[in-house]
């Protein structure tokens, strides 16, 4: 999944392109930031039997590396909004109780104005069962979560589909209470490969 992301005062945009397994096990992926109009920092990271290696460039900084435990649970922050549905992976739709979410980030700040290899971050999730919701991108059969999350914020979240793309996010309690961020455009598109394009 490549996302590309701006926070409401324009000043801040990621850049992130993950891959994840079919099971939802994190492979690798990369985020740029950029804050100001500049660019300000990479990280890359892959999995490799159950360690997580990051590697981060800010700018006018040398790379930096370091390896760190990627448990079974794991799932990879880069920050943007839409990747807070795949947050929600390892959260087992057959149960509504509180399940954990681990994740490591990176960034150790709700905003992520800042780039680094980051930390494993614990909170909690459940599933709340099955919605509608309708969002100017259209119509959607979406499953929906509550996330407590590890900046003092719950999070309402609904998703869609196999991708299990973001529909909606509600900031419920804590900073920007009242948020709601919604699916303004959505579109599927086949690619068929031939030989000759090989």
């Amino acid at each position: 999944m490549r996302t590309l992301t701006r926070s409401p005062k324009g000043d801040l945009l990621r850049d992130v392109n993950q891959l994840d397994a079919a099971d939802w096990r994190p492979i690798e992926g990369i985020g740029r930031l950029f804050y100001k109009g500049e660019a300000h920092g990479t990280v890359v990271r892959r999995i490799v039997d159950n360690q997580l290696h990051s590697y981060v460039w800010n700018q006018g900084t040398p790379t930096d590396y370091a390896v760190f435990d990627a448990p079974e649970n794991l799932t990879v922050g880069y920050h943007p909004i839409l990747h807070e549905a795949w947050k929600m992976n390892f959260v087992d739709i057959a149960s509504s109780a509180w399940q954990e979410v681990l994740t490591h980030t990176v960034s150790n700040t709700w905003n992520g104005r800042s780039l680094g290899h980051g930390m494993k971050l614990k909170s909690s999730a459940r599933f709340e069962g099955i919605e509608d919701v309708v969002t100017p991108a259209g119509r959607f059969r979406c499953e929906r979560f509550t996330w407590l999350t590890p900046f003092d914020k719950e999070l309402h979240i609904w998703r869609t589909g196999p991708l299990r793309i973001l529909v909606k996010e509600v900031v419920a309690k804590g900073d920007k209470h009242g948020t709601t961020y919604e699916l303004a455009e959505f579109a599927e598109e086949k690619v068929h490969w031939s030989a000759e394009e090989r």
